[in-house]
């Protein structure tokens, strides 16, 4: 990754893939991190691969030979996000390696290791049969699920989601 400057470019809706490899195609860099999420439709429960970032991929690039005009007009690409300078707004690398350090496939970063919940933390089940509750956060389980002490009819009972069912409490 040396001499490799990092940008990130939005996409079209659902369009991260074609905009990989047409970036790729190009000769970019391109990064796609995702994770695996358990999608429940029609009685039918199956595991898909997700973008960590929905509408969002990084591209990396050398500003000394590659022209970064050129990422905005790739098909898949919305446009590439900007900083003040009108030049596109640049991730430090150290993003991209934490990120990679932390994958358990190919760019399959799993939730887990980004969420930082503490134990004793306040968390908010966003859905199910108890979307809405406030929990406690309790740790982690074997299945990379999220441990939770719940109040229910007057009782604490231990609920099991997965991470990407909860969200920090609001104080």
């Amino acid at each position: 990754m040396e001499g490799v400057t990092w940008c990130v470019a939005h996409t079209h809706p659902l369009k991260e893939d074609i905009a990989k490899q047409h970036l790729s195609h190009q000769g970019y860099q391109v990064y796609l991190p995702r994770f695996r999420k358990i999608r429940r439709h029609a009685r039918k429960v199956e595991e898909v691969l997700m973008p960590l970032f929905p509408r969002y991929l990084f591209v990396g690039m050398d500003w000394e030979r590659d022209p970064w005009r050129r990422v905005n007009s790739t098909r898949g690409v919305a446009y590439l996000l900007m900083s003040q300078d009108s030049v596109p707004a640049r991730v430090p690398a150290h993003v991209i390696v934490d990120l990679r350090a932390q994958e358990i496939g190919d760019a399959i970063v799993p939730l887990a290791s980004l969420v930082t919940f503490v134990k004793g933390e306040k968390v908010r089940i966003l859905e199910g049969a108890f979307q809405d509750h406030v929990a406690t956060f309790e740790g982690w389980d074997a299945k990379n699920r999220v441990q939770l002490l719940l109040q229910l009819m007057g009782r604490e009972i231990k609920v099991s989601f997965p991470c990407e069912a909860v969200e920090a409490a609001s104080s």
